[in-house]
């Protein structure tokens, strides 16, 4: 009897590590990101287009934009065949760059701060974080849904004072599809490409 308690113990310990790790590990990872993309603003050594060219990397590298892209389509993308929706997540992912690149240009005054985590699944953990402008000191609560993808961690959504990011795009791409269709929405990721 003592052998199994002892035994269900370890399995206990185990088990609990286990969780904390991921969710350190997440925080870890949400924090160097943002570490990152401040220091690529802050360095004085490169131009803009250097820091835009930067920004965009770092975001195809710590974003799973793939996934994101068939999120992104919702419903619709049940209606489109490999060759649409190949086509589509290849002009999403520059698309997504140059967006997320073009927002982060006014981050150099915001501060973040790990608030907490909870692991919600084996491959899901929710990072909280807030961002703290230095000028106003106005804070901002965000999430973000970091997933375990092949061994690797990514982001998949950015949660800001309560509002989805990803659910917000989705339901912007929707509404074109649905009163346009599919190609006036690959006309309007080009065009926002050309124009940044």
């Amino acid at each position: 009897m003592k052998k199994i308690a002892f035994i269900l113990f370890l399995l206990i310990s185990v088990i609990s590590n286990n969780v904390i790790a991921i969710e350190k590990n997440a925080e870890t990872f949400v924090m160097e990101t943002t570490t990152k993309a401040k220091s690529i603003i802050l360095d004085t050594k490169l131009n803009d287009q250097q820091k835009r060219q930067q920004l965009e990397n770092l975001a195809l590298n710590t974003v799973d934009v793939e996934g994101l892209a068939k999120f992104t389509l919702g419903e619709e993308g049940k209606k489109l065949s490999e060759k649409q929706i190949s086509e589509f997540v290849k002009i999403f992912m520059v698309f997504f760059s140059k967006n997320i690149s073009s927002k982060l240009k006014d981050y150099s005054d915001q501060d973040v701060t790990i608030t907490g985590s909870k692991k919600i699944s084996d491959i899901y953990v929710l990072v909280n974080s807030k961002i703290t402008n230095a000028k106003d000191k106005q804070e901002i609560l965000v999430d973000w849904r970091v997933f375990l993808v092949n061994g690797k961690l990514t982001i998949r959504d950015l949660v800001v004072e309560g509002l989805s990011l990803a659910r917000t795009q989705r339901e912007e791409f929707a509404s074109i599809i649905g009163n346009k269709g599919f190609e006036a929405l690959i006309e309007n990721l080009k065009e926002y490409i050309t124009k940044n």
